[in-house]
């Protein structure tokens, strides 16, 4: 069962079948993106998890979260070269380029990223992770792995939210 199937169970949802352009979406950022980052937004569109976690999804069509977030954070970037200096070490992806490309963002601040590179193939990215403010920590797994372990596993140190929440649940979002 792929990690998307794991989460589906975990929060007892019936997939979508979301019509999604990635062939325009992977242009306007750059790069192609990982299969379980698709198949998650094909799944589930666009809302948040747990109350917690909002995975920067699709509503379907050309429209992506992750594109426009990212695209805002080129255009402040161009204006404030020094505010790059937050994503230290790995700085911010570009398109041909390597850096982060953030995917969720939690209630408390918490940034879930991949360190992308458009030389590497995209289900070889990690996962980077860290705190509001805290140190980047890698993470050597799929977006959906880290997703399901952020609801489902207790010893998910720094970022877990089993604790807390149970059953973990989804809400979607309206387009």
């Amino acid at each position: 069962m792929s990690w998307v199937g794991r989460i589906v169970d975990a929060v007892e949802w019936e997939p979508r079948d979301i019509d999604i352009a990635w062939d325009v979406i992977e242009e306007r950022l750059g790069t192609p993106l990982p299969a379980d980052y698709k198949e998650l937004c094909r799944c589930f569109g666009v809302g948040e998890f747990s109350g917690y976690l909002h995975v920067y999804g699709s509503p379907g069509g050309t429209d992506s979260q992750l594109v426009d977030r990212s695209a805002a954070l080129w255009r402040v970037l161009e204006e404030h070269s020094a505010a790059e200096d937050v994503f230290g070490p790995y700085g911010v992806y570009r398109p041909g380029g390597k850096g982060l490309i953030r995917w969720g963002m939690s209630v408390t601040a918490a940034e879930f990223c991949w360190a992308a590179d458009a030389k590497a193939p995209p289900e070889d990215w990690p996962v980077v992770a860290r705190e509001e403010a805290g140190d980047w920590q890698l993470l050597p797994m799929s977006a959906s792995e880290c997703l399901f372990r952020v609801l489902t596993d207790v010893t998910f140190e720094d970022f877990t939210v089993a604790d807390m929440v149970d059953p973990p649940f989804f809400t979607p979002y309206e387009a």
